[in-house]
């Protein structure tokens, strides 16, 4: 894989993260059922449609949106943190440069939150971890008092956040990664 190549995919994390957090707005709008109701209907020629059909119920009421959309948020975090950190660290191997990625400031938080959010989304730190901590990035501190805690959204990890540390890290393999 080139640099180029490893930008092209960064990005792409990137952009996927922001579009899903977009599409996650959207449907947790008041109007959703609606909206739900007329999209499915726009689709509808589709072949493949009425099998997404039966996720209407979600839509009906607010809980099951809420927990449906906290849900999604979930997933579409682990999996663009747990693929960047993936592709970064493969980078690094692949062309010897795993120490320049690992000095990174923000690589030991980026290692652990991708841990956290692999794992049930609870910070449980072993051994080498407990060696590393605290751990502080962007003003976020990762610390032994959060061991077996589950890993905050809101006031921590929030979407700002996510997208910030994403920027540090395309900008780190911009300026410092051959």
């Amino acid at each position: 894989m080139t640099k180029t190549h490893l930008r092209g995919q960064l990005q792409t994390i990137e952009n996927n993260y922001a579009l899903s957090q977009v599409g996650i707005a959207l449907i947790a709008q008041p109007d959703a059922l609606e909206r739900f109701e007329s999209t499915i209907n726009t689709l509808r020629p589709h072949p493949e449609i009425s099998s997404l059909e039966y996720i209407r119920y979600v839509f009906e009421t607010g809980n099951s949106l809420k927990h449906a959309t906290g849900e999604m948020r979930n997933s579409v975090l682990r999996n663009c943190l747990k693929e960047m950190f993936e592709i970064i660290l493969a980078y690094g191997k692949t062309t010897s440069q795993e120490a320049i990625l690992k000095a990174a400031p923000w690589y030991q938080f980026l290692r652990m939150v991708r841990n956290c959010i692999s794992h049930d989304m609870t910070l449980r730190f072993n051994a080498h971890d407990l060696k590393q901590l605290p751990v502080t990035w962007s003003g976020l501190t990762i610390d032994t008092t959060m061991q077996n805690g589950p890993l905050q959204a809101t006031g921590f990890l929030s979407r700002a956040k996510t997208l910030e540390l994403m920027d540090e890290v395309i900008g780190y393999v911009d300026a410092s990664v051959a």
